[in-house]
């Protein structure tokens, strides 16, 4: 009893010495930034004009991560615009309390938006995407407990994207004004976070984002609506370490075109389905980075040891034999990203990613009948950020290629797809979504975009050009198509532009719109068959 008494102490006081490492309790409280967060474009900002690389730019970022991307810039050597993004950066680390003691205090904010859009065609897929709709009401909560851990819940009241798709409607609003259309998933974010000076956990629900990319990132994006999942991190200035676990159910069936065809007995759905990555980040000189990530989808098991280990490598040979098979697939599935950030210039920066699911050479495929088809995707860009005028400009230009049957493997459970289901109230359908790239797979995307920001007006510019192949999110495996180039088959082609604008009214109040354009050619994968549309949105939106 005694040396478990001894042990018990060890291990509590160990957990006490990380918590508060590198924390003083006079230190500022302990923050966490997400994705879709204003403060991560002021941080590229700052970065790319100082001509630095990010060591990993991978939201959520912690408060004190985000102080360490910042040492050594000098903001006197920034433009005015820039430095005051610098300045604004700081500012919002150190939230507005409502409660203050030296061990506890919280926070307590309201947002209100109010939104509208209009689109001429609904055959026209809506260019904003539904889960970019602002929640009607959101009171993010912060209470944080000796400046080393936060507890953090963003109650909603917001409409269910479900509606801006099904019926196809011309309107679409945030304002969920019957029962039916509120959004019961809410929240949407909801977790708690410790760290300190080079380390960070946060367990929970919330936004990621692995990447530099505009259009998307191809391995872990922010796509879906939400994640849950828990994610640790270490990181200095040259070298950061991340371990992901996501929990990602899925019910698999209306992803199947004939489930019939499969037989009666193979599984359908499940809650044991969890989705592994690691990633190491280096730097080079400030100036370049490479960042590695490899990930592994279990598609019916329970949350497992073995794959926490940070040195295990997650190639699917590592545990593909310990699963049933599910039918002739398999139950689970890897992932291996390359990332490389190069900053050539000051403000002007190139990157590149590269994601694989399967590698299959011409003479596999030629030869071997039931050799997997190959699910690669590869994106290639460049951006630049200064200061024209006194205002910030930037611009990029992205090029993404995607197999048809990346993210997509034997099994729908090993496959890279996420899905939430939407509010049980009404015939509301499951929401699906590949976790990597937004646009999808099978398809080549074109992208150019320019954005100038002054203290109270914001414009942006957004062009692409897109060919999407058949293959969607429907789970449509086959060997047969293991030499189908992307895009396949008969291939719908895109032209959009989206012009946006955000006017600071008052320090919390905005009043923002857009309007855009879409021309599609053999729409729905039919030669010949055109459609266009024009869509326009207007937003008010208040912040205390």
């Amino acid at each position: 009893m005694c040396k478990q008494r001894i042990n018990t102490g060890l291990c509590m006081a160990a957990l006490t010495l990380l918590l508060f490492c590198g924390n003083p309790l006079g230190a500022d409280p302990f923050t966490i930034v997400s994705p879709g967060d204003p403060l991560l474009e002021d941080l590229r900002q700052v970065v790319r004009e100082q001509g630095e690389s990010f060591l990993s730019l991978t939201p959520p970022l912690s408060g004190r991560e985000i102080q360490t991307i910042l040492e050594g810039i000098d903001p006197s050597a920034l433009s005015s615009s820039a430095r005051l993004r610098y300045h604004r950066i700081f500012d919002r680390l150190v939230p507005a309390l409502l409660y203050e003691s030296p061990i506890f205090s919280a926070a307590l904010h309201i947002n209100l938006a109010l939104e509208g859009r209009f689109r001429s065609n609904t055959a026209v897929p809506w260019q904003k995407k539904d889960n970019t709709s602002q929640a009607l009401l959101a009171l993010p909560a912060h209470l944080f407990f000796s400046n080393a851990l936060v507890i953090f819940i963003e109650p909603l009241a917001a409409a269910d994207p479900w509606y801006y798709n099904h019926p196809p409607s011309s309107w679409g609003s945030n304002i969920p004004w019957e029962a039916a259309r509120f959004d019961l998933n809410m929240p949407l974010r909801a977790f708690a976070a410790a760290g300190g000076s080079w380390w960070s956990f946060q367990i929970g629900r919330d936004r990621l984002s692995f990447g530099p990319g505009r259009t998307g990132n191809m391995a872990v994006s922010d796509n879906p609506d939400y994640y849950d999942f828990a994610r640790l991190s270490f990181f200095s200035g040259v070298v950061k370490y991340s371990m992901l676990v996501s929990q990602m159910p899925l019910e698999a069936g209306p992803l199947i075109a004939d489930p019939a065809a499969l037989g009666g007995n193979l599984l359908m759905e499940t809650t044991r389905r969890y989705f592994y990555l690691h990633r190491l980040d280096f730097r080079f000189f400030r100036k370049l980075s490479v960042g590695v990530s490899e990930g592994l989808m279990a598609g019916n098991a329970s949350l497992e040891l073995r794959y926490l280990n940070p040195a295990a490598v997650f190639h699917s040979f590592f545990s593909w034999r310990d699963y049933p098979q599910w039918g002739e697939g398999d139950m689970n599935g890897s992932l291996f990203s390359l990332d490389l950030e190069w900053a050539f210039l000051p403000g002007w920066v190139l990157y590149s990613q590269i994601v694989m699911n399967e590698f299959s050479t011409p003479y596999e495929t030629k030869r071997f009948p039931d050799q997997p088809p190959p699910g690669m995707g590869y994106l290639l860009g460049a951006e630049y950020a200064g200061t024209l005028f006194e205002r910030s400009v930037s611009c990029y230009a992205e090029l993404v290629y995607a197999d048809p049957f990346l993210y997509t493997l034997s099994s729908p459970f090993a496959s890279m797809i996420w899905m939430r289901r939407s509010s049980d109230l009404g015939n509301k359908d499951l929401r699906y979504a590949y976790f990597g790239h937004g646009e999808g797979r099978d398809m080549f995307l074109a992208a150019l975009g320019v954005s100038a920001v002054s203290e109270k007006l914001a414009l942006s510019l957004d062009m692409s050009f897109k060919r999407q192949g058949e293959r969607g999110i429907l789970w449509d495996w086959s060997t047969l198509g293991g030499g189908e180039k992307s895009p396949s088959g008969t291939p719908e082609t895109r032209f959009k532009a989206l012009f946006s604008a955000e006017y600071k009214i008052l320090p919390s109040l905005t009043l923002a719109g857009c309007l855009g354009g879409t021309v599609i050619f053999d729409a729905a994968h039919v030669k010949g068959n055109r459609e266009y549309g024009i869509e326009t949105g207007l937003k008010a939106a208040y912040y205390y």
